[in-house]
């Protein structure tokens, strides 16, 4: 997977374990979990000790790397997105049955756009209007991507305007989170 603002994608976080997929009929491990700690502070309204499971889809992260803080660049994909109300927040919500200690696989993210890389409406070839868009978000924690398809008139009707712009905060739902890499730090 490509993301065009993956440089800018960042995540400060502790590579916490690595879960292996189960295995795949050709004999190869299949999507393996990495779990993330995220900083013991955090910003907005992500709760302290929250650990993020993400898929590393593509196998890009090392697995001896387990236990070592750095960043990771995420890319949350297939997300519904909707404007939030004023004043906006910034953080990662863990799904409503998740308590201290157990890792959140399906957040929600409240963000605010950064950068919008991408903003194409499909137009008279589909039975629909549809719109894809790369967005660039600051979670509170740090930044990710992300990539998604929507029908226009859901996203018209969530976003409430024509278009996403920088400073508008969001909240994304139901995504997919891969991570693209993790690069040891400090």
């Amino acid at each position: 997977m490509r993301f065009p603002l993956l440089d800018r994608c960042a995540l400060p976080c502790v590579f916490e374990r690595f879960v292996p997929g189960r295995p795949h009929p050709d004999g190869r491990r299949y999507l393996p979990l990495i779990v993330l700690r995220l900083p013991d502070r955090p910003a907005g309204v992500t709760p302290p000790g929250l650990l993020l499971g993400v898929v590393d889809r593509h196998h890009r992260v090392n697995p001896e790397l387990a236990g070592r803080p750095g960043v990771a660049r995420l890319v949350f994909a297939l997300s519904s997105v909707r404007t939030q109300p004023p004043p906006g927040e910034l953080g990662l919500l863990p799904e409503p049955a998740w308590s201290p200690g157990d890792v959140s696989t399906a957040p929600v993210a409240r963000a605010q756009v950064r950068e919008v890389a991408a903003w194409e409406e499909q137009r008279g070839q589909l039975p629909y209007d549809a719109l894809y868009t790369e967005l660039l978000l600051d979670v509170g924690a740090g930044t990710v991507g992300l990539r998604t398809n929507v029908t226009a008139d859901d996203l018209a009707a969530a976003i409430g305007a024509a278009r996403l712009a920088p400073g508008d905060f969001v909240e994304l739902g139901r995504s997919r989170i891969d991570i693209l890499s993790f690069e040891p730090g400090e």
